[in-house]
C-alpha cells in the first residue's frame, strides 16, 4: 500500500485503483470509527457525494476503514497549484456547503446515527479543561436558545475535505450530525481564522496557505450568504458555542490558546 495522505487522527493508503484504506492512530477511540463508518453509509444513502465506505479493517494492529477509490484532488491542494484561481475555488467550496444543508435529515435517522448538533456541542463545552464553570455556564445558556436544525451538517467542512474530480466529493465524515446549518458555518469560518495548517506541508506551502486563509474565508462567506436565506448575525450567535467546543478536540495548543483569547474576548464584551 501506498500512503498519499496523513492528519492528525489519521493517515491514508491506497490499495490498488480499487480502494484507499484510511487507518487511525493508535489510541484513536474506537467507536469514533466506527460513527464514521455507520454515518458514511447513511449520508451515501440521502444522495451525497461521498466514497463508499466498504469495511473495517485491521492492519498491524491499527484499526481502519476501507472507503471506494475516487479520482479527485482536494481543493486545499488545488488553491495551493492555482493561486490565481483562488476566488473560484473558494466559491466552489462554499456551493459545496450551500449544496450540502440544503438536505435535510428524515425524522427516523435523527439520532440513528446521525448525532444531534447541539447535543454533541454542549457535551463538549463542559468537556472543556481551559474554561471556567462560570465561563462554560454562560456559553451553554447562549447555546441552548440557537435554533436545532434537521440539515445534514459535515461538523469539520474545510478545503482538505472537498475532493474535486469529476466530480465533488465531501470526505471524513467522523464529525456528521443534524443540526442547523448555521452552526456548521461557524465552523468553517474559525478553521480559516485559527486552524492549525496541516503538519505535514512543507514551510513554503503553509506560508502559502497562511497568506491566502483570509481571503479563502472572505469569499467563502459572502457566496454562501448570497445563496443561503441566513444572515451574518445568525452565524455569528454560534461563533462562542462551537469555539468552545473545538477546545476538546486534538488540535494544537497553540491553537486552543488562540480560541481561549477569542472565547474570553467575546464573554467580556456581554457582560
Amino acid at each position: 500500500m501506498k500512503r498519499i495522505a496523513e492528519g492528525r487522527t489519521a493517515e491514508i493508503f491506497q490499495h490498488y485503483h480499487e480502494s484507499v484504506i484510511k487507518l487511525y492512530r493508535n489510541g484513536f477511540p474506537k467507536e469514533a470509527i466506527i460513527y464514521e463508518y455507520e454515518i458514511t453509509k447513511q449520508v451515501a444513502s440521502l444522495g451525497i457525494s461521498v466514497p463508499r465506505a466498504n469495511e473495517f479493517v485491521e492492519i498491524d494492529g491499527r484499526v481502519g476503514i476501507s472507503f471506494e477509490y475516487i479520482e479527485g484532488k482536494p481543493l486545499l491542494q488545488k488553491m495551493v497549484e492555482h493561486p490565481q484561481e483562488l476566488d473560484d475555488f473558494s466559491e466552489m467550496l462554499a456551493d459545496m456547503h450551500v449544496t450540502l444543508h440544503r438536505c435535510e435529515v428524515p425524522a427516523d435517522e435523527r439520532g440513528k446515527p446521525f448525532r444531534k448538533q447541539k447535543e454533541v456541542l454542549a457535551y463538549n463545552i463542559h468537556q472543556a479543561p481551559q474554561l471556567s464553570t462560570d465561563e462554560k455556564n454562560a456559553i451553554l445558556q447562549m447555546l441552548e436558545v440557537l435554533p436545532n436544525g434537521n440539515r445534514v451538517c459535515h461538523g469539520d467542512f474545510h478545503p482538505d475535505n472537498a475532493m474535486v474530480g469529476e466530480k465533488r466529493w465531501i470526505i471524513d465524515w467522523m464529525t456528521g450530525m443534524s443540526g442547523h446549518p448555521a452552526g456548521d458555518i461557524t465552523r468553517t469560518l474559525l478553521l480559516f481564522r485559527y486552524g492549525t495548517l496541516p503538519e505535514a506541508a512543507p514551510s513554503h506551502v503553509k506560508d502559502q496557505l497562511q497568506a491566502m486563509r483570509k481571503r479563502m474565508g472572505e469569499v467563502y462567506l459572502t457566496y454562501y450568504l448570497a445563496h443561503s436565506n441566513l444572515r451574518l448575525d445568525e452565524i455569528d450567535h454560534w461563533m462562542l458555542p462551537v469555539a468552545a467546543a473545538r477546545l476538546t478536540e486534538w488540535i494544537p495548543e497553540e491553537e486552543k490558546e488562540q480560541l481561549r483569547s477569542m472565547i474570553r474576548d467575546r464573554l467580556k464584551l456581554r457582560e
